[in-house]
């Protein structure tokens, strides 16, 4: 790594000055604010990058689950072939941290596409709504990411 945290959150304020770039709880992109959050206890410039990444690829919001899923794999490419490369920072595909954070997104669908009657995985009706095509259940999920995931049976 040829920058630190500081130095880089100073580049990249000067890089994109059309965000706002804060400290809080979790890294995260607002587009509604164009605000990126950085974790205050994590020194990640992989995870500030992959925020940026979002921001610039113009991600907004998704209706299916499985875009949040394709969302995130762009960002971690475009943070590795784009973003990391201009601020001298080597991150592959491969490293724990990309493998880490994708994979917490793929627990996180495999969580809420489970019937909590059979188990089998079940299919997106909107939002919020799944459907069991083994046992004909439908169930309701709540937003959650990084809290409790609910899954309440209609």
């Amino acid at each position: 790594l040829s920058v630190s945290m500081d130095e880089l959150l100073l580049l990249v304020r000067r890089d994109f000055p059309n965000y706002t770039i804060t400290t809080g709880d979790d890294f995260s992109w607002a587009p509604a604010t164009k605000t990126i959050t950085v974790d205050a206890k994590q020194n990640s410039p992989a995870q500030l990058l992959h925020e940026i990444a979002h921001a610039e690829l113009g991600h907004q919001t998704f209706s299916r689950d499985i875009q949040l899923i394709e969302m995130e794999r762009e960002a971690w490419e475009h943070c590795m072939r784009v973003l990391a490369p201009r601020y001298g920072i080597l991150l592959s595909m491969d490293d724990d941290i990309v493998q880490e954070s994708l994979d917490s997104y793929r627990s996180w669908l495999t969580a809420r596409s489970s019937c909590p009657t059979c188990g089998a995985i079940g299919l997106q009706k909107t939002k919020d709504t799944y459907f069991c095509m083994h046992c004909r259940v439908q169930w309701h999920v709540n937003e959650a990411r990084t809290c409790r995931l609910i899954r309440k049976i209609k």
